[in-house]
């Protein structure tokens, strides 16, 4: 059974209003008050100095249908009044009696619901209005209509791309190379990146260790004042996608181009196992700040349906098993052999969960660096007869089929080191 669909944006947004609107109204009504949420930004805007639905419209996030139906509630209410402005084209606004008694009694509490709002943005570790800030900047800049237009443009393309590929997939698809790792590896789960930095001490900056295309490092972006991605790979660093408060520099993990004490959570997905880990762990103390958090994350080996899961198998655990390099066994036993210097913090089970096409799974497997092996030497003849059998096992190709990785993680803190002065 596929998981049941991911909540939409507005659907999101909507009901964290109505929640917010919900539990503002209680205290309201504790208050002895008959008074609405939503007529908050309305009544704050006008006391401000706003004379007009155009003036409160620039300054509030609101259509200006949804001021002019909120106006009206607020005028029937008895709480603003209409008034003809000098040049006598529009109707002015202004706060009645009991208009400018009810700011006069609101005012310190609307201080008290700030300081609800920060406690709420301290207990989710995000900073909730910056996000919501930078979305709504964001989405002025390009509206979110062009941005479907363009997702739209883009599946067609990949959907002809994918299309031109299928026919010739159990011959050839082991010989494309190129940039089969940003296209084809999964992406980290949205609830890894929001529990790790629900555990950093700070949001001031995050470090991603061995980041390949940014996989980790664009999901943990969001919830950092800046977040840093590290390869020793150029040609992976091409393949990273710009991104706010995110830059990525070509270091290895023995080196670190980061300043002393300054990173609240170090991250490595995928990519602890290639390093030289005492030299790695040397350079986290270094940069991390007192208690900073350490997460070696790791994705298992991938599960297919069981219709596919036999051939898989016998692919993966027998014929190209020889081609692995010692360090696959780190990743196969979940970093659970890894050797880390640091005190463990439990970690929530997970997994990546992507519905996949063929030429998804076949492009995906076409990045390990035990396929490289193969060709290396000189057996392609594996990897063809493992793909025309998988194709057959398939069936339509342009089909998705449920593909799922065992997440774990090796997470650790950093416990603060004497200084001397």
């Amino acid at each position: 059974m596929l998981a049941p669909p991911s909540p939409g944006l507005g659907e999101l947004l909507r009901y964290v209003g109505e929640l917010v609107d919900r539990g503002a109204e209680e205290v309201y009504a504790s208050l002895g008050l008959s008074y609405r949420a939503r007529y908050t930004p309305v009544l704050r805007a006008i006391a401000d100095g706003a004379a007009t639905v155009t003036d409160i419209t620039t300054r509030l996030h609101l259509t200006q249908g949804a001021i002019s139906q909120t106006v009206g509630l607020m005028v029937t209410d008895g709480l603003i009044q209409r008034t003809k402005l000098p040049d006598g084209r529009q109707s002015g606004l202004s706060l009645t009696d009991k208009g400018s008694d009810l700011v006069d009694q609101l005012t310190p509490h609307w201080e008290v619901t700030f300081d609800a709002i920060a406690g709420l943005e301290q207990e989710i570790h995000h900073p909730l209005r910056r996000i919501l800030s930078d979305t709504a900047a964001a989405l002025e800049s390009r509206n979110f209509a062009d941005r479907i237009r363009q997702a739209l443009q883009d599946r067609i393309e990949r959907d002809a791309a994918t299309a031109t590929s299928e026919s010739t997939a159990s011959t050839n698809w082991f010989d494309r190379v190129g940039q089969a790792y940003a296209q084809f590896r999964p992406v980290y789960p949205e609830r890894l990146a929001m529990f790790l930095a629900s555990l950093a001490p700070s949001a001031d900056l995050a470090v991603d260790v061995g980041c390949g295309s940014g996989q980790l490092t664009s999901r943990l972006a969001p919830y950092f004042d800046e977040t840093i991605g590290l390869d020793p790979s150029a040609q992976q660093l091409e393949n990273t996608r710009p991104q706010e408060r995110v830059r990525y520099v070509q270091a290895p993990a023995e080196k670190l181009p980061v300043p002393d004490h300054s990173a609240s959570l170090i991250t490595a997905a995928q990519a602890a196992h290639w390093f030289d880990r005492p030299a790695f762990y040397s350079e986290v103390r270094r940069i991390a700040v007192d208690n900073a958090v350490l997460a070696l994350v790791s994705y298992g080996v991938m599960r297919l349906e069981s219709d596919l899961a036999d051939r898989f198998d016998r692919f993966y655990h027998q014929e190209i098993d020889p081609y692995w390099p010692p360090e696959r066994a780190l990743v196969d036993s979940g970093y659970a052999d890894i050797d880390f210097p640091f005190e463990q913090y439990p970690a929530p089970p997970m997994e990546i969960t992507e519905n996949w096409t063929l030429s998804q799974v076949l492009g995906y497997i076409s990045t390990w660096s035990a396929v490289r092996q193969v060709e290396n030497a000189g057996k392609p003849e594996i990897l063809h007869a493992f793909a025309t059998d998988l194709a057959a096992d398939w069936g339509n190709p342009a089909a998705t089929r449920r593909v799922t990785w065992p997440v774990t993680m090796k997470l650790g803190i950093v416990a603060p080191l004497v200084r001397h002065e």
